[in-house]
């Protein structure tokens, strides 16, 4: 069961400019990895179909679309203060 993983184009583009080379590394491994199993073991559920993993510092946010078999991939960022708010907002 494969997922298409897409991101909400601007936003998490910008998010992006802002981590560390190597961060993105891992960070990019583990979005592709989100398509073979978007519910991976520490994934926590915000709210309904929307669920956050770890990866070191940084949050991926996003949100599972079971009939269209679509991740949303709506904020990655480094956690703090703001990571969670307005979570409804980024899809």
């Amino acid at each position: 069961m494969t997922y298409r993983v897409e991101t909400v184009r601007s936003r998490v583009k910008k998010q992006l400019k802002h981590i560390p080379k190597t961060e993105l590394k891992r960070i990019a491994t583990d979005v592709k990895a989100l398509g073979e199993n978007p519910l991976p073991p520490g994934a926590v559920q915000l709210e309904k179909n929307v669920y956050r993993i770890r990866v070191g510092d940084y949050r991926i946010i996003y949100k599972i679309f079971e009939e269209e078999k679509l991740v949303l991939i709506g904020r990655v960022a480094r956690r703090n203060e703001d990571t969670y708010k307005r979570v409804r907002d980024l899809f």
